[in-house]
């Protein structure tokens, strides 16, 4: 029987807890695996998925890209690769692209690398309602390493930076919630290490977040996740909230690898659920067969899963820019936004106006005008909308091309200021490099 089959057989049974740890670092991949547990796993069970990608930006289901990330740098500012987390010695640091893709739950936008550590539980929903419990249980698995770590009111985990308390003070040291560090505004503002969302289906919940580790793009984690065109933006999609982040790692504290937190977060899973883990054993750094008992299934798994039709097909649809950026939401992008002044650059001509409608990845309608005359404005508007109704931005290799090719001008001034105009756009919704 093939790894991909038994996997599938394993994950259909009625055995009560599962820990499977992969070992492909490719984003749509490891989300298509959470998701492919999610809806098929035993509505009786409890799995325990942890896994590791290359650099990426994954934003909620609900959200939108264009408002999430800041598409321009991050085709200019590769993130760093580095493998240091994963392995002993130094390997290499190298440059590598960095992957936007959608998930299928909520929440907000977060950043993967090498140094973040991925985990999600998947279990039998109570009174529909998903239950964060397992935030802390990540919690006593990162205070083997940084005891600052504690569950804030968000059921993220976060890093409390300030000085120790005063002995009298000290929480419980079970409490998950508190820690024994002074926390406050500014500088003791508590440093965000995990982020989480939730999913609710039918009988299962899902849980998952994220825990940096040791990222090495952690400076550039903020610049990543700053869209130029969200002030722009009038858009019922969920944000994101903002948080200062950090490492679990510091001076201070010891420098697990990926693989060593995963087995600390996989001994709390355990521990959490008395599972009896007779004749079996973890997942390791090196790959471990899929084996079970009566009351445990544990492996690696890594992408011969893709041999699974529902794997195959959902990997393919998570990572296409249809899924990306096609999802049926509108929203309308104005370059002067009412009751709002963002700063447009300085080459953006002064009496010119954008106002695009956006729905499912379409214009579906617009009005753009360079002139400060109403009455010719009005004319140009009708001009520049026949040439972009119902254009799919996915489609859209420049605006500038589009617009400058697609409508007559009157002179050199006017061709100079709609190129100006499609450069922003291209900047704004295209994540190109404005060249003038």
């Amino acid at each position: 029987m093939s790894n991909a089959a038994r996997f599938s057989r394993l994950v259909t049974s009625p055995i009560k807890h599962h820990v499977y740890v992969s070992r492909s670092s490719d984003v749509a991949v490891n989300l298509t695996i959470e998701h492919y547990l999610f809806q098929r796993s035993h509505p009786a069970s409890t799995v325990l998925f942890l896994y590791v990608n290359k650099p990426c930006i994954v934003i909620g289901t609900n959200q939108n890209p264009w408002f999430e990330v800041n598409h321009a740098l991050i085709r200019r500012n590769p993130a760093s690769l580095d493998t240091s987390q994963q392995h002993d010695g130094p390997p290499p640091k190298v440059q590598d692209e960095i992957k936007v893709i959608r998930r299928h739950s909520g929440g907000g936008t977060v950043f993967h690398d090498l140094g973040n550590v991925n985990f999600s539980v998947i279990f039998p929903l109570l009174d529909k309602i998903v239950n964060y419990k397992h935030a802390e249980m990540v919690v006593r698995a990162i205070r083997k390493t940084n005891s600052r770590a504690r569950v804030n009111h968000r059921h993220d985990i976060v890093l409390d930076p300030g000085p120790l308390l005063e002995k009298s003070d000290w929480p419980d040291p079970e409490d998950a919630r508190r820690t024994a560090y002074a926390f406050g505004s500014g500088e003791l503002e508590p440093r965000k290490i995990s982020g989480s969302a939730g999913k609710a289906s039918g009988p299962r919940g899902l849980h998952h977040g994220t825990c940096l580790l040791a990222s090495s793009n952690l400076s550039n984690i903020s610049e990543y996740l700053r869209s130029p065109a969200a002030p722009f933006l009038f858009t019922k999609a969920t944000p994101s909230t903002p948080s200062p982040v950090a490492n679990i790692i510091s001076q201070d504290t010891p420098r697990p690898t990926t693989s060593m937190l995963q087995q600390q977060i996989i001994n709390a899973f355990i521990e959490m659920y008395n599972i009896d883990m007779t004749n079996l054993s973890l997942p390791q750094e090196s790959d471990t067969a899929l084996q079970s008992n009566e009351n445990c299934a544990t492996g690696t798994l890594d992408d011969t899963l893709l041999e699974i039709p529902e794997i195959r097909s959902g990997c393919s649809e998570i990572q296409s820019p249809e899924w990306l950026y096609e999802q049926k939401r509108e929203f309308t992008l104005s370059s002067h936004p009412h009751n709002a002044h963002p700063p447009l650059p300085t080459w953006f001509p002064p009496s010119a106006r954008v106002h695009l409608v956006i729905k499912s990845g379409l214009i579906t309608s617009s009005s753009i005008s360079l002139s400060p005359s109403p009455s010719t404005a009005s004319s140009e508007a009708e001009k520049f909308d026949a040439v972009l109704k119902n254009t799919r931005i996915i489609k859209l290799d420049s605006f500038r091309r589009l617009l400058s090719e697609s409508v007559s001008f009157d002179g050199d001034k006017q061709r100079q200021d709609i190129y100006r105009v499609g450069a922003w756009l291209d900047w704004i919704l295209l994540g190109r490099e404005i060249d003038l």
